[in-house]
């Protein structure tokens, strides 16, 4: 369980740093084919979300909160055992 912590941690941490850097993702919305005079014209549309810096920075900390959990139950665990 420890090290499911540590990787999602790891990972929030890299996707919330990812998205300070880039804050807009850009996703396909729609596609349409339009014949205009017998020649057919593709039109393709994007969707583009901004994620605020301020959600960011909650996925960095949530990210840090998990590494520190991870790395404190393992430390833990190791305490605990009989030397």
């Amino acid at each position: 369980m420890k090290k499911f912590f540590l990787t999602l941690g790891v990972v929030l941490i890299l996707i919330g740093a990812a998205t300070l850097v880039h804050p807009e993702l850009k996703m396909p919305a729609n596609r349409r084919e339009v014949n205009v005079d017998g020649q057919k014209l593709i039109i393709n549309t994007r969707r583009i979300v901004t994620v605020p810096a301020v959600m960011s920075g909650i996925v960095i900390v949530a990210g840090v909160a998990l590494v520190f959990a991870g790395a404190r139950k393992s430390r833990m665990s190791q305490s605990a055992k009989p030397t």
